[in-house]
């Protein structure tokens, strides 16, 4: 371990302890969204940590970091759930991750807990009309933004555009 990794484990550590989670943001580069995911949910509330997707990691974050206090009051979430009043307008739903994605947008959570089989949900917002990305309805925008990592086959969970990004970066 370097110097550098020394001091983000102390920032994971510190947030963990302090907050009962670290956010993890990784910014969107085309044609790749960006996604944010956290670390602690499971160590602190023996909870999934959450995953999801979408262009403002600020928006990201402060959904993240909602949950995450939803959960500390005693909330839990499983696969399947699209539990109504998280938002503003429209509900959220869950799905688990496939654990040949578990490596490639967890990297960091695997890191922490030195195993690729961390417990993990993705998140997923409704476009404006309230279709979910799986669903036929659904924006096809809003959809492209929204990878679908519940599913094992990579032409099915993600955009031509994050395929691209994952082989250029050598995930895939």
């Amino acid at each position: 371990m370097n110097d550098d990794d020394d001091g983000i484990l102390a920032r994971v550590r510190h947030d963990i302890d302090h907050h009962g989670w670290h956010l993890v943001l990784i910014p969107p580069e085309e044609p790749s969204p960006g996604w944010a995911h956290t670390i602690g949910l499971y160590e602190r509330f023996e909870h999934p940590e959450l995953l999801t997707f979408g262009i403002d990691l600020q928006v990201l974050a402060g959904l993240l970091n909602h949950l995450g206090e939803t959960i500390r009051r005693g909330a839990r979430f499983a696969a399947g759930d699209e539990p109504a009043g998280l938002l503003q307008r429209g509900t959220l739903a869950f799905r688990d991750i496939a654990p040949k994605w578990k490596e490639p947008f967890l990297g960091n959570a695997a890191w922490h807990y030195e195993r690729k089989d961390v417990p993990a949900l993705q998140c997923f917002w409704p476009d404006p009309g309230g279709h979910f990305p799986w669903q036929p309805e659904s924006d096809e925008v809003w959809r492209s933004d929204q990878p679908l990592l519940f599913e094992g086959q990579t032409q099915a969970a993600l955009s031509e555009g994050l395929i691209e990004s994952l082989r250029r970066e050598g995930v895939l």
